[in-house]
């Protein structure tokens, strides 16, 4: 009995052929990354284990986060414990612990695939949206940067703040806010079938503060479907950052277009954190580049802020200098290593760069409507 149960086993071994296979065609075939993976099978098994995780007011992923080591330090010791006790049957017991680590590797490995890899090879975002990528000069990166400075000065006075003038939500509770996140992407993905369903929730980080020593602010966890923010930063960060982890949560994987789908999505709402919060994050996008190609011309925008919008800007920075440790260095560049490295194994070769690559997509849009308005 017990060689036949092993034996059904060594099938599970299978997963890991066809779960490259699978990345093989993919890349290959756009269209069927889109319409086999994208928008059937990656959708049917999202919404069945969204529609039970997304009833959970915390983090599943993070729970098992904090019980694997435990759990592994269990098996681990179970494990030694019946290879020394069992000389006999000791080589059995290795064999079968192996082949246990493997099959678990095959079916993790053939999740993430099916429920997360094959999403990064599918159509780009921009073949659903009415303008495409272009040559830019640095004229059109300095119009883009000022037309994003008057926003987020017209949007920062529609925010509510604190009383050293800094923002801070207008929700009653993190749990609202959230809640409100998931109607925004809900109502801007009526107008693009390739991400117009509905599956989990986003979901606070517990340990939040903690997260920020790894300068993340969010992260999608394709196994349990749930897309987690960290809520310790500064508020105007929060918004868009929760609409880009959802934005993953629909399977748009690249870090551009989730960055892009973010912004739109705040922007094109009726709620104005989450506008203002859209604009920001498509200004300093957008700014840093111009920091790259004219100190002058970022400076000469950059002037043109409200109090209001500084005020906010250098809080961030401050916050962010809390963690401007030894400690907190170390982490953060292990941290960039990982997700960099993850990244790369996933067709962006562009790495954690991948992320200013919305301005791309910014200019393209902003020079459409310049265009439209002539």
């Amino acid at each position: 009995m017990k060689e036949l149960f092993a034996l059904k086993r060594k099938w599970i071994l299978l997963l890991i052929p066809i779960s490259l296979f699978i990345i093989i065609i993919c890349r290959a075939s756009a269209f069927i990354a889109e319409y086999v993976f994208a928008r059937f099978i990656f959708r049917i098994l999202a919404n069945i284990i969204g529609a039970v995780t997304r009833w959970f007011p915390f983090s599943i992923a993070e729970i098992c986060l904090y019980l694997l080591p435990i759990i592994f330090l269990y098996i681990l010791i179970r494990f030694i414990y019946k290879a020394v006790k069992t000389k006999e049957k000791r080589g059995f017991y290795i064999g079968k612990g192996i082949l246990n680590a493997i099959c678990f590797l095959s079916i993790v490995l053939n999740l993430f695939v099916v429920l997360c890899g094959t999403n990064y090879y599918r159509y780009s975002f921009e073949e659903f949206l009415s303008f495409d990528k272009q040559e830019y000069t640095k004229e059109d990166l300095y119009g883009l940067c000022s037309f994003l400075a008057e926003k987020v000065n017209e949007s920062q006075k529609n925010v509510k703040v604190d009383s050293e003038g800094v923002m801070e939500l207008s929700y009653e509770s993190t749990r609202e806010f959230l809640d409100v996140a998931g109607d925004v992407i809900s109502d801007y993905a009526k107008d693009y079938p390739a991400i117009k369903y509905s599956i989990g929730k986003v979901k606070p980080v517990l340990a939040s503060k903690y997260m920020s020593y790894t300068r993340t602010v969010g992260i999608y966890i394709p196994f349990t479907m749930e897309a987690n923010i960290n809520v310790d930063t500064v508020a105007y960060n929060q918004p868009a950052d929760a609409i880009h982890e959802l934005a993953h949560l629909r399977g748009i994987m690249k870090e551009d277009e989730a960055n892009y789908v973010a912004y739109a999505a705040c922007v094109n709402s009726k709620e104005p954190d989450f506008i203002y919060s859209g604009y920001m994050l498509a200004y300093i996008y957008a700014s840093n580049q111009l920091y790259e190609e004219d100190i002058e011309l970022y400076r000469k925008v950059r002037d043109t802020l409200s109090i209001g919008v500084k005020r906010d800007l250098v809080a961030n920075s401050k916050y962010w200098d809390k963690f401007e440790t030894p400690t907190g260095n170390k982490i953060s560049n292990i941290s960039n290593k990982v997700n960099n490295t993850y990244l790369n194994l996933n067709g962006q070769e562009e790495g954690t760069k991948s992320y200013g690559m919305v301005v791309d997509l910014l200019i393209a849009e902003y020079k459409e409507l310049a265009d439209e308005s002539n």
